[in-house]
């Protein structure tokens, strides 16, 4: 895994080149394509590019991979001279890529989106080398957009993202890579995790890493009609800066919480679960039955594997409203019911919780929906064309050897 040196010989290592950043929705499948690419080539160099202030600059070097850092910032949708000076920096992040590319001599490229991925990217193509991007979303970002016309193979995740692509027949559908553990976790293992009773229904609400305050006050205004019309538990991830809010919150609506030695804030029962942050997440997905939450790729992808059924809340302010399209996707699977964020009310809510709590056959049918979207093999799918790319050479267009390209 270490930035090595150019080579020319037919038996060297082989090198992957990845890139993207900005947020985790981008970071996590990359990280996941690069452990499959080196489970299947052990001995390979893995080198990740990305921004110098983006999560990546922190979380690539943690699970131990070699990165190296450029200049790169969002474009503004407006021209300003903030936007000439970013387009000065993309530039500048450009003559980077090339001079990290042409040195590393990466035997294929793979973008994952977010600003950084689009120098990477663009220099690989320029070098020859064969370029594999991975969309997340239904709806293309700006800079898989853009770099969808140089890439050998684009590696989507819902079917739908193949009629916003330059060229559609170069569209594979490999689905979103997730973490294992939230493959493997058991439901047994999530209960215990969170001292919950297997015999009543979970609930499980969050708005992303860092909270959503319409999502909090929404659902804990609802928990005292929801407590009284069925017999559930349910638990909160706040988000850290929302955490003491969220419990002033709960003692104003009637639930009041005491904060336990492990920063954890619960009901008198136990039932009711407030956390600032939820760090096992595998864990608490496995064991619940139903999930409110924000749409980010990333988090419909574990709910997919997992055949969790959904009461989704797109964020209103993610650009081109991508999540509310994802969520709309996930709608139409049958898998989840869209509140959008402007309308989120307590009472609305309880009721659609409720009612969804109260018909155990509509929830079973939400998530075999759910379950039927995911594909737990993105990962290998995606590495599957990796190596595709990578026999076909600069430009290769041949056949993804599991899925089939189309064209």
């Amino acid at each position: 895994m270490k930035d090595g040196e150019a080579g020319g010989a037919a038996g060297r290592r082989k090198r992957f080149l990845l890139a993207g950043g900005g947020t985790g929705g981008h970071i996590y499948p990359a990280l996941a394509i690069a452990r499959e690419l080196l489970t299947r080539h052990p001995d390979s160099e893995v080198l990740f590019i990305g921004g110098t202030r983006g999560l990546e600059s922190e979380l690539i070097p943690r699970e131990g991979f070699a990165f190296r850092a450029i200049s790169v910032s969002g474009l503004k949708r407006r021209l300003s001279l903030d936007t000439l000076a970013t387009l000065g920096q993309a530039g500048l992040g450009v003559a980077q890529s090339i001079s990290i590319v042409a040195r590393f001599g990466p035997d294929a490229a793979i973008g994952t989106g977010g600003y950084a991925s689009g120098p990477a990217m663009l220099a690989a193509s320029w070098l020859g080398v064969p370029v594999l991007i991975h969309e997340q979303n239904v709806v293309p970002g700006a800079t898989n957009r853009m770099l969808s016309g140089r890439a050998s193979i684009v590696a989507i995740s819902w079917e739908e993202s193949r009629k916003y692509l330059k060229r559609p027949g170069r569209a594979v559908l490999t689905g979103n890579p997730v973490r294992q553990d939230v493959i493997t976790a058991t439901r047994e293992e999530g209960l215990a995790s969170f001292g919950l009773d297997a015999s009543r229904p979970t609930v499980l609400a969050f708005g992303g890493s860092q909270g959503s305050a319409s999502i909090n006050r929404a659902f804990i205004s609802a928990l005292p009609a929801l407590a009284a019309r069925v017999n559930a538990q349910f638990m909160l991830a706040t988000g850290r800066d929302k955490f003491s809010e969220s419990i002033a919150c709960a003692n104003d609506a009637g639930v009041p919480t005491a904060i336990s030695s492990d920063g954890i804030a619960r009901s008198e029962r136990g039932d009711i679960i407030l956390m600032p942050y939820i760090y096992n997440m595998p864990h608490a997905l496995a064991c619940a039955d139903l999930v409110i939450a924000r749409s980010g790729a990333i988090t419909l992808a574990e709910l997919a594997i997992r055949g969790v059924p959904a009461v989704l809340i797109p964020h209103p302010l993610v650009p081109d409203n991508v999540q509310e399209k994802n969520a709309r996707a996930m709608e139409r699977r049958g898998a989840a019911r869209v509140v959008l964020d402007r309308e989120l009310e307590p009472a609305g809510l309880a009721r659609l919780v409720g009612s969804l709590l109260a018909d155990r056959g509509a929830l079973r049918a939400m998530a075999d929906a759910s379950r039927s979207a995911g594909i737990p093999d993105a990962a290998c799918r995606a590495a599957d064309c990796v190596e595709q790319i990578m026999r076909s050479g600069s430009g290769g267009r041949g056949t993804c050897s599991r899925m089939g390209l189309l064209s």
